[in-house]
């Protein structure tokens, strides 16, 4: 199977500064689901609270907030409600210098490898919080294609900030265990994802891995925070949405085109999750009206 299907396959900035910033205006809700580059990613909110599903945890990210996204890590972003973020994604690679001295040895070479790994915002005291958001909104401020010197400050923002948290000794080693499950994870996604409008049982997926059923069914719960068949049912519903959105089909024939093969069940579960049947999320968020 092949994993980069499930990569990202944007080219972020320019071959001269890989470096992108995409700020998010959110007037209703946000969903991005689980995806990985290779790229850096730090997500700033300005306004309003986000969701950043990764390493096993959901992570609500408030006004003010932000969070580091590693090179590689599975993750996914949602936001219930209005919300304003910023996300600056960059190729690791730009952070290293031409010359090998120390500070390239011991510290950015090993962050632009991924051997080091930005923490936790749950690892980060409020004074250091403060300061890094404050770099964040400093880079957001700037257009990286508009001449060199926008670009060399921001580069130096981002080096300030390695330094502070590299002083506080908080940067993580990449353990093979971490590796591992990413690789792990990523092949049962990208299976479901490609399968999703088919039917996919526990035994299917827990021999992509080579585990028996119980037991993958308790590392993917730790890995990606949910049960592998709440997993399936929410894509599902995430992919109904785009039908509901964009074709005037009616909700039965949608229902088994995402692969649910019980039509009350489908009802059942899409009001679990977006708070109203097909039907009424239609009406409610103006799209096409299509008879039950």
């Amino acid at each position: 199977m092949n994993k980069s299907r499930l990569k990202e396959k944007s080219t972020h900035g320019t071959p001269s500064f890989p470096l992108h910033i995409y700020s998010k205006y959110n007037e209703r809700r946000y969903f991005v689901d689980f995806h990985w580059h290779e790229e850096l990613e730090f997500i700033f909110v300005e306004d309003g609270i986000i969701e950043v599903s990764i390493n096993s945890k959901i992570i609500p990210i408030t006004k003010g907030q932000f969070i580091f996204i590693n090179s590689g890590d599975l993750h996914k972003i949602t936001s219930r409600g209005p919300s304003i973020h910023h996300a600056i994604v960059f190729h690791p690679e730009i952070l290293n210098f031409d010359y090998p001295d120390i500070s390239q040895n011991s510290i950015i070479y090993p962050i632009s490898k991924g051997l080091l790994r930005f923490p936790s915002t749950s690892e980060i005291d409020v004074s250091l919080t403060k300061s890094i958001a404050d770099k964040l909104k400093n880079i957001i401020k700037r257009n990286p294609l508009e001449y060199g010197l926008s670009a060399l400050r921001i580069k130096i923002l981002l080096l300030e900030i390695i330094l502070v948290l590299f002083e506080k000794q908080l940067f993580l080693e990449l353990s093979t265990n971490v590796k591992e499950k990413q690789e792990n994870i990523k092949k049962v996604i990208i299976y479901i994802q490609h399968n999703y409008n088919s039917k996919i049982s526990l035994k299917d997926l827990a021999s992509l891995l080579k585990m028996n059923k119980n037991y993958f069914s308790k590392y993917f719960h730790e890995e990606i925070g949910k049960t592998p068949i709440t997993y399936i049912n929410e894509y599902r519903c995430e992919k109904a949405v785009e039908l509901l959105k964009y074709s005037n089909l009616k909700v039965l024939d949608i229902s088994f085109m995402v692969g649910f093969d019980n039509f009350s069940y489908f009802i059942r579960k899409f009001k679990e999750y977006k708070r109203y049947s097909p039907n009424q999320y239609r009406k409610k968020f103006n799209l096409i009206d299509a008879p039950e």
